[in-house]
């Protein structure tokens, strides 16, 4: 199998080609053609001698995530796309736009294995883990096709910290200023809760937003719905939180899911309000978009807005997030990966 290269941090490039007797010169111009140009084909390098190109391509591979098939909304300007990796394993990611400001939603995994009860992309189990090279192209053919983004929210299918080794060093090659260039604040992992890798990520200087998949405010109900709470106590979770918050000085934002008669009770809301009051967070309340394996309904707009104006009452930040491409099963909690061939 031929190693590939645009999982390679630049002065790991260098080295390659000074032990292959290439000009050092040259890794940067490689370099360059993939994180910059988003090149994905040696022979398009137009910028490297015939006899380099014809190497790179007998020797070396550039990982390729391929558009397979496109779903746009009919109800604002966000699309889903079907997107298949060199093995034929395919995985969704989401185009949003807000004004002109372009985000993009993307894979981590192929399936999941946290098993959280509501969400879909989860209920096939976990294939493998994405490599490096897969997430940055996911990020590059996404690019290709609707122009330079604004943000990276690492929401899609999987748990982006059960795949932490190839999350770090997507993170540290998408970031590089002589690469692709994108601001540490530019992006955003979200975790059901891993706490050893919220500890590995703070320590990691790669200061990324943190978004946490929080739900419940009582360990009985998280347990319930998510089998990553049996390991991880919320007292265990907000601890590691605050680290990343002491380290980073990256306000953390807690995910909330409302279910209407699961989560937002008013024992939900006392233990929320005992939980986050005085603390520098932010919750961003979700309403939760169905799916066929999980028996309840899309919340209401007013049970959420009932919700929300109960928490900013007793002095929590709270906002509504709403669902973009809902009629597009582009929503949270909605992609999957059950297209394999």
């Amino acid at each position: 199998m031929k190693e590939t290269l645009n999982d390679k941090k630049i002065e790991e490039l260098e080295q390659i080609f000074v032990e292959n007797g290439y000009p050092k010169f040259r890794a940067k111009q490689v370099f360059r053609q993939i994180h910059v140009n988003k090149v994905n084909d040696f022979n398009l390098m137009t910028d490297l001698p015939n006899d380099l190109r014809n190497k790179l391509s007998e020797n070396y591979s550039i990982d390729r995530v391929r558009k397979l098939e496109v779903f746009e909304s009919k109800i604002d300007q966000t699309k889903k796309y079907l997107l298949e990796l060199d093995d034929k394993n395919i995985i969704e990611a989401v185009f949003m736009q807000y004004n002109d400001r372009k985000t993009i939603c993307i894979s981590s995994q192929v399936g999941c294995r946290m098993a959280c009860k509501f969400c879909a992309s989860t209920k096939n189990g976990l294939q493998r883990n994405m490599t490096a090279s897969e997430l940055i192209e996911e990020v590059y053919e996404l690019e290709r096709l609707n122009g330079n983004i604004n943000n990276i929210v690492i929401m899609g299918i999987g748990e982006p910290l059960d795949n932490f080794s190839n999350i770090k060093r997507f993170l540290e090659i998408i970031t590089d200023e002589k690469g692709r260039n994108l601001s540490h604040r530019s992006i955003t992992l979200s975790t059901s809760g891993l706490c050893d890798k919220i500890y590995e990520l703070a320590n990691s200087n790669l200061d990324v937003n943190l978004a946490v998949s929080l739900h419940y405010a009582i360990d009985s109900k998280r347990q319930k719905f998510m089998p990553i709470a049996k390991k991880y106590s919320i007292k265990e979770l907000i601890k590691a939180c605050d680290y990343y918050l002491d380290k980073t000085k990256r306000r953390v934002s807690y995910e909330y899911v409302v279910i209407d008669g699961v989560n937002n009770t008013d024992e939900d809301l006392d233990s929320l309000t005992k939980l986050l009051k005085g603390k520098n967070a932010h919750i961003n309340l979700i309403p939760l978009n169905p799916i066929k394996e999980f028996d309840h309904g899309k919340t209401k707009k007013k049970i959420i807005n009932e919700f929300r104006d109960k928490l900013t009452k007793n002095g929590i930040n709270a906002t509504i997030r709403y669902s973009m491409g809902e009629d597009i099963n582009a929503s949270c909690g909605q992609l999957r990966n059950n297209y394999a061939r």
